[in-house]
């Protein structure tokens, strides 16, 4: 069984093969693992699953700048370890459309990433990504605050910007579906510590249908849907699987009982993650890390798991405890055999 076969048996809920793994990292850890490893690969050393590509060019701008495909602006100058950056000076600010001019799809570049799907020769599962997919989009468009002002005072408006971001996605869909690949991977960040950052309702209303449009896109195609959301979102989920999601990523163990969000959801939804980069992977030893991922696969494996740090490994986790984290999925599946 290759492991393309065995994340989408995993997904699909008919897990009765080893645990899939995936241990994803930040490019800043990558550079690093390079300055002493530089004939290393990082997921051959993970021996991971999943190859993911995304629909995302940056433009550099400056040594702290970069715009992205859609014209907003990156402040890439932090030194947390990450290497997203955050969105500054929105392009929509003035909240008048007439100041902005929604960008073309870059046909080239989305079928020159999607060719890089069809060439993996590994027997991986084979993602395109679109993230900051709807509600991230928007706000970078927009700002942060003055969007979740508009969510209440000016909803018509963000109405019209959900649209317009959904018709540009399904341009690029309509472009790469036809393709061999098996999964559209979408990030939209919803969640805080303790619930979503818009409320339940404005989820329901403003974001809600518009993420099913792209997932009903993605199954029509025969395709699944992978969607990463850091954050607690657990008031939801079921309406995550009402949309057309197949498989939720972060799954934060310190936001989530994990018993019950998997006696709960986990018949109709694989969860990809559950190993907390937030609050235990920096501190802890590989033996700890070890035996944490054991005791989370036997709370989560069997119908549709995933085991995986709960977000991209960044330089702050010692590469060991990483491995720790494939030793217990394949420890733990010999022992199930």
């Amino acid at each position: 069984m290759t492991k393309r076969e065995r994340v989408r048996n995993a997904i699909l809920n008919r897990n009765h093969d080893p645990v899939p793994w995936q241990v994803n990292y930040t490019g800043v850890y990558q550079d690093l693992y390079k300055e002493t490893h530089p004939d290393g690969n990082l997921d051959l050393e993970f021996d991971n699953h999943i190859y993911l590509v995304k629909y995302k060019r940056n433009k550099l701008v400056d040594k702290n700048t970069e715009i992205d495909l859609f014209g907003m602006k990156w402040n890439k100058g932090g030194d947390d370890g990450g290497d997203i950056g955050v969105p500054f000076d929105p392009p929509l600010a003035s909240g008048d459309f007439k100041d902005y001019q929604f960008p073309q799809v870059n046909k080239e570049f989305a079928l020159e990433q999607v060719a890089k799907l069809e060439a993996e020769e590994n027997g991986l599962f084979r993602m395109f990504g679109l993230t900051y997919t709807l509600y991230e989009r928007a706000w970078g468009l927009r700002g942060m605050e003055d969007l979740l002002a508009d969510m209440i005072a000016e909803p018509e408006f963000v109405h019209e910007l959900m649209e317009r971001i959904v018709e540009h996605h399904l341009k690029v869909l309509d472009l790469v579906l036809p393709y061999d690949f098996d999964a559209v991977y979408f990030g939209d960040d919803w969640g805080t510590q303790h619930g979503l950052i818009m409320g339940d309702n404005l989820w329901r209303t403003l974001i809600k249908p518009y993420m099913k449009i792209l997932c009903e896109k993605v199954r029509s195609h025969g395709k699944i849907v992978v969607l990463h959301c850091c954050g607690d979102i657990e008031k939801i989920l079921g309406e995550v699987i009402e949309i057309g999601v197949h498989c939720y990523n972060t799954v934060q163990p310190e936001l989530y009982d994990l018993r019950k969000i998997k006696e709960n959801y986990g018949r109709d939804l694989c969860f990809y993650g559950g190993i907390s980069n937030q609050q235990f992977l920096p501190y802890v030893t590989p033996q700890e890390v070890y035996e944490k991922s054991l005791e989370v696969l036997k709370i989560m494996a069997g119908g549709g798991y995933i085991l995986s740090p709960a977000h991209d490994i960044t330089p702050d986790i010692p590469i060991e405890n990483a491995k720790a984290i494939v030793k217990a999925a394949k420890d733990f599946s010999k022992a199930e055999r």
